[in-house]
Protein backbone atom coordinates (compact mmCIF):
# COMPACT_ATOMS: atom_id res chain seq x y z
CA UNK A 1 0.00 0.00 0.00
CA UNK A 2 2.63 2.43 0.99
CA UNK A 3 4.41 1.55 -2.83
CA UNK A 4 1.16 2.44 -4.18
CA UNK A 5 0.98 5.77 -2.65
CA UNK A 6 4.19 7.07 -2.88
CA UNK A 7 3.60 5.73 -6.82
CA UNK A 8 0.97 7.87 -7.06
CA UNK A 9 2.51 10.66 -5.22
CA UNK A 10 5.88 10.76 -7.60
CA UNK A 11 3.42 10.54 -10.62
CA UNK A 12 1.15 14.01 -9.43
CA UNK A 13 4.65 15.40 -8.75
CA UNK A 14 5.79 14.82 -12.22
CA UNK A 15 2.90 15.61 -13.66
CA UNK A 16 3.30 19.01 -12.29
CA UNK A 17 6.53 19.50 -13.60
CA UNK A 18 6.52 21.14 -17.14
CA UNK A 19 10.13 20.59 -18.38
CA UNK A 20 8.79 22.33 -21.45
CA UNK A 21 8.01 25.91 -19.82
CA UNK A 22 10.96 27.56 -20.85
CA UNK A 23 11.97 30.67 -19.97
CA UNK A 24 12.12 33.11 -23.18
CA UNK A 25 11.44 37.11 -23.75
CA UNK A 26 9.28 37.58 -26.70
CA UNK A 27 8.50 40.99 -28.78
CA UNK A 28 4.92 41.93 -27.76
CA UNK A 29 3.73 42.94 -31.33
CA UNK A 30 4.92 39.68 -33.23
CA UNK A 31 5.42 37.47 -30.26
CA UNK A 32 9.09 36.46 -32.02
CA UNK A 33 11.35 35.10 -29.36
CA UNK A 34 14.40 37.58 -28.72
CA UNK A 35 16.27 34.87 -26.60
CA UNK A 36 15.45 32.25 -24.03
CA UNK A 37 16.67 30.57 -21.24
CA UNK A 38 18.97 28.31 -23.89
CA UNK A 39 21.06 31.49 -24.79
CA UNK A 40 21.60 32.78 -20.99
CA UNK A 41 24.59 31.53 -18.97
CA UNK A 42 23.28 32.83 -15.29
CA UNK A 43 20.73 34.72 -14.30
CA UNK A 44 21.86 37.02 -10.96
CA UNK A 45 18.65 37.78 -9.30
CA UNK A 46 20.31 40.51 -7.31
CA UNK A 47 20.83 43.15 -9.67
CA UNK A 48 18.73 41.60 -12.54
CA UNK A 49 21.96 40.99 -14.25
CA UNK A 50 21.61 38.21 -17.56
CA UNK A 51 24.68 36.94 -18.87
CA UNK A 52 24.58 35.44 -22.19
CA UNK A 53 26.37 32.06 -23.11
CA UNK A 54 28.12 33.10 -26.84
CA UNK A 55 26.26 30.92 -28.79
CA UNK A 56 23.45 33.24 -26.87
CA UNK A 57 25.25 36.55 -28.06
CA UNK A 58 25.42 35.03 -31.85
CA UNK A 59 21.66 34.24 -31.41
CA UNK A 60 21.06 37.45 -30.19
CA UNK A 61 23.61 39.34 -32.75
CA UNK A 62 21.95 37.18 -36.14
CA UNK A 63 17.76 38.42 -34.37
CA UNK A 64 18.94 42.06 -34.45
CA UNK A 65 20.63 42.11 -37.65
CA UNK A 66 17.96 40.11 -39.18
CA UNK A 67 14.97 41.46 -38.15
CA UNK A 68 15.20 44.83 -36.80
CA UNK A 69 16.51 47.62 -38.93
CA UNK A 70 16.58 50.69 -36.22
CA UNK A 71 17.27 47.66 -33.58
CA UNK A 72 15.42 47.60 -30.37
CA UNK A 73 15.26 50.58 -28.42
CA UNK A 74 11.74 51.22 -27.02
CA UNK A 75 10.20 47.75 -28.03
CA UNK A 76 8.10 46.51 -26.04
CA UNK A 77 8.47 42.76 -24.89
CA UNK A 78 6.79 39.92 -22.86
CA UNK A 79 8.62 37.65 -20.47
CA UNK A 80 7.16 34.39 -20.31
CA UNK A 81 7.80 30.83 -19.17
CA UNK A 82 5.99 28.65 -20.90
CA UNK A 83 2.54 30.46 -22.66
CA UNK A 84 2.43 32.38 -18.91
CA UNK A 85 3.12 35.57 -19.18
CA UNK A 86 5.09 36.84 -16.37
CA UNK A 87 5.89 40.86 -16.96
CA UNK A 88 6.04 42.91 -19.80
CA UNK A 89 8.44 45.70 -20.58
CA UNK A 90 10.41 47.72 -23.44
CA UNK A 91 14.04 47.60 -24.11
CA UNK A 92 15.77 50.60 -23.69
CA UNK A 93 19.33 52.09 -23.99
CA UNK A 94 21.47 53.68 -21.31
CA UNK A 95 22.10 56.25 -23.56
CA UNK A 96 18.48 57.76 -23.63
CA UNK A 97 17.86 60.91 -22.06
CA UNK A 98 14.50 59.97 -22.12
CA UNK A 99 13.21 57.97 -18.82
CA UNK A 100 10.60 55.27 -18.24
CA UNK A 101 8.67 54.35 -15.73
CA UNK A 102 7.75 50.50 -16.73
CA UNK A 103 9.92 47.77 -16.98
CA UNK A 104 13.25 48.01 -18.72
CA UNK A 105 16.35 45.39 -20.32
CA UNK A 106 18.80 48.12 -20.93
CA UNK A 107 21.93 47.84 -23.49
CA UNK A 108 21.05 44.79 -25.42
CA UNK A 109 22.57 46.64 -28.51
CA UNK A 110 25.88 46.34 -26.94
CA UNK A 111 25.99 42.98 -26.03
CA UNK A 112 29.54 41.32 -27.30
CA UNK A 113 31.83 38.83 -26.51
CA UNK A 114 33.71 41.31 -24.13
CA UNK A 115 30.14 42.39 -22.50
CA UNK A 116 28.11 39.94 -22.28
CA UNK A 117 25.34 41.18 -19.39
CA UNK A 118 22.35 42.91 -19.66
CA UNK A 119 20.79 44.40 -17.12
CA UNK A 120 16.38 44.85 -15.65
CA UNK A 121 15.21 46.75 -14.00
CA UNK A 122 12.45 48.86 -13.03
CA UNK A 123 12.40 51.92 -14.67
CA UNK A 124 14.70 54.07 -16.25
CA UNK A 125 16.54 55.52 -14.88
CA UNK A 126 17.51 52.70 -13.00
CA UNK A 127 14.99 52.30 -10.14
CA UNK A 128 12.51 55.21 -11.04
CA UNK A 129 9.40 52.51 -10.30
CA UNK A 130 9.15 50.35 -7.59
CA UNK A 131 6.15 48.42 -8.50
CA UNK A 132 8.27 46.51 -11.08
CA UNK A 133 10.67 44.80 -8.45
CA UNK A 134 8.87 42.14 -7.61
CA UNK A 135 7.75 40.77 -10.94
CA UNK A 136 11.38 41.20 -12.08
CA UNK A 137 12.04 38.50 -9.17
CA UNK A 138 8.76 36.56 -9.94
CA UNK A 139 9.43 33.45 -7.81
CA UNK A 140 8.29 31.63 -11.27
CA UNK A 141 11.38 33.14 -12.64
CA UNK A 142 13.56 32.50 -9.68
CA UNK A 143 12.48 28.94 -9.42
CA UNK A 144 12.86 28.33 -13.47
CA UNK A 145 17.07 29.67 -13.14
CA UNK A 146 17.39 27.75 -10.21
CA UNK A 147 15.87 24.00 -11.84
CA UNK A 148 18.13 24.78 -14.57
CA UNK A 149 21.09 25.36 -12.24
CA UNK A 150 21.42 28.91 -14.10
CA UNK A 151 20.58 31.15 -11.32
CA UNK A 152 23.49 33.32 -9.05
Amino acid sequence: MRKIILSIACLMFLAGCNSDAKFAVYLTETDQMVFSEDDVASYDASNGAFSFTEEGLKNLEQFRSSTLEAGLYQEPFVVKIGDEEIYSGKFWSGFSSLSELGIVMSDIGMLSTDFNTMYVSSGYPSGDSRDGDELINDKRIIERFREINKLK
